[in-house]
């Protein structure tokens, strides 16, 4: 599995920008009309069905001005409009793509085929259909030529809303076989095909790596099964007319399109399911409720548009497999010292090549000799001589430690994080008692910085909890 690498230098007191969280980056790079695809020649049936017949496919590509990596995470960002209007200029696509460039993501928003008849459930199947195979054939581009685009092709990720959280909900859980019927077409109406088959050549498995659905639904809960397994984060107001929160027409009108089900139970579906979700449900809002009218500023955005995007990057970085390398301060003698990544050598001899051999502890009422370091947990090692360690594996975004009442050693995650920040809800760790170690003796500290340990005395047996999610 292809991992994207980031060179992160840690010093003590020191706190930065986190890249896929903060926006790292002053400036886009964007690069307008790139056809990834082109539709098949479709007869023109119904009343405003347009646009598709023999139609090129094309998509902006938003990047980070001066990035150096070669090896990226990428964002696919599919408009809303019903499916008969809109593009991918909409005023909301744009400030997300914007946002995720930014951050250090390649964003990708895509022009797909619209065309609907509003009064034919036959229509509405097919349009999402297209949309769907549309979809598909953005993401085999991109594996394609994710050399060219710098893209990394184990790291693609759908952001939807409305139309397009359709699409993307239904790109992410349904199959060949979970096709209406309608999309095999009647009298002279042609036959969809596939999936995967249509707008382009190239063959991938075009299912993402993650999902976020914005006031989106689905057309069948049972096309989501164990195989699915796609991790989302689903945004809806429970009053939405358009698009229900749980179950209906769309429009909230039967004008014979099909029955569709929102987020609320497609919750429930991918909890059935064991998939990891989570679902933002804003009591008593409505479609769009960031601020927007079919994709564009009605007024400009509201404060529920940072709370989604920040909700929503959030979400994605934690499904991100990110490679990184911390470079971690010994000094000669005794040092406490922590695991701040996910290694897949987790001893201390390959972690601190350095170190004396057998002089790795742990302590739990008493000193205990060690081989392997726990994630959360402090340890001594003693070095001859000052020396940088280089460890290198994935972050780690929030852990639980558990004390013991008395003295623990613990360790933090991958970024520094401030002691008053860390959750104790039953206030077990006495205040004033979290001690590092330097040459100098032990003296008690206000950070917990990647790769250390430190003293900390618990009032009762529980547990903490260290998190980037509450900074």
């Amino acid at each position: 599995m292809k991992k994207i690498t980031i060179f992160i230098f840690i010093a003590i007191g020191f706190s930065q920008d986190i890249r896929y969280l903060d926006e790292v980056f002053e400036n886009v790079t964007i690069t307008e009309d790139v056809v990834y695809g082109n539709a098949p020649d479709l007869p023109f049936i119904f009343l405003f069905e347009w646009n598709t017949m023999d139609v090129d496919l094309d998509m902006d590509i938003y990047e980070p001005e001066g990035d150096t990596l070669t090896s990226r995470p990428v964002i696919i960002f599919i408009h809303a409009g019903a499916f008969f209007s809109g593009h991918n200029e909409l005023d909301d696509v744009v400030a997300l793509s914007i946002a995720s460039a930014k951050r250090g993501y390649v964003a990708v928003s895509i022009n797909y085929r619209l065309g609907l008849n509003i009064f034919s459930s036959y229509s509405g199947e097919r349009a999402v259909y297209r949309g769907v195979q549309d979809g598909s054939a953005v993401v085999r581009y991109i594996k394609e030529f994710h050399e060219e685009l710098k893209i990394d092709p184990d790291n693609i990720y759908i952001w939807g809303t409305s139309a397009g959280a359709i699409v993307g909900l239904h790109l992410s859980y349904t199959d060949d076989e979970d096709r209406p019927e309608s999309t095999y077409g009647t009298g002279l109406d042609p036959d969809l095909g596939c999936i995967d088959c249509e707008g382009n050549e190239y063959i991938h498995n075009s299912r993402p790596k993650a999902l976020v659905s914005c006031w989106g639904a689905i057309g069948d809960l049972e096309w989501m099964d164990n195989d699915d397994n796609v991790p989302a984060v689903l945004f809806h107001g429970t009053a939405d007319p358009i698009v229900p929160f749980n179950s209906g027409f769309p429009f909230t009108i039967d004008i014979a399109l099909p029955i569709v089900y929102g987020s609320n139970l497609i919750q429930d579906r991918l909890n059935e399911m064991g998939i990891l979700n989570e679902l933002y449900a804003e009591v008593g809002l409505l479609h769009e409720y960031w601020g927007t009218v079919n994709g564009n500023w009605v007024g400009g955005p509201n404060e529920y548009f940072d709370q989604i995007k920040n909700d929503g990057f959030l979400f994605l970085y934690n499904q991100l497999d990110i490679l990184e390398q911390l470079y971690i301060e010994n000094t000669s003698s005794w040092n406490l010292v922590g695991l701040p990544l996910i290694v897949d050598d987790d001893t201390y001899t390959s972690l601190f090549p350095e170190s004396i051999e057998g002089t790795l502890y742990s302590y739990i009422d008493g000193y205990i000799p060690e081989i392997n370091l726990n994630y959360g947990e402090g340890y001594w090692l003693r070095f001859v001589e000052a020396s940088s360690t280089t460890i290198t594996g994935v972050s780690i975004n929030e852990i639980t430690i558990s004390l013991n009442e008395g003295w623990n050693l613990i360790s933090g995650i991958s970024i520094s994080t401030s002691v008053s920040d860390i959750f104790d809800t039953d206030g077990i760790i006495i205040p004033g008692t979290v001690y590092g170690f330097t040459p100098d003796g032990y003296s008690n500290t206000e950070i917990i910085e990647p790769g250390k340990s430190y003293w900390v005395k618990a009032i009762n047996n529980g547990t903490v909890i260290i998190s980037s999610s509450l900074y």
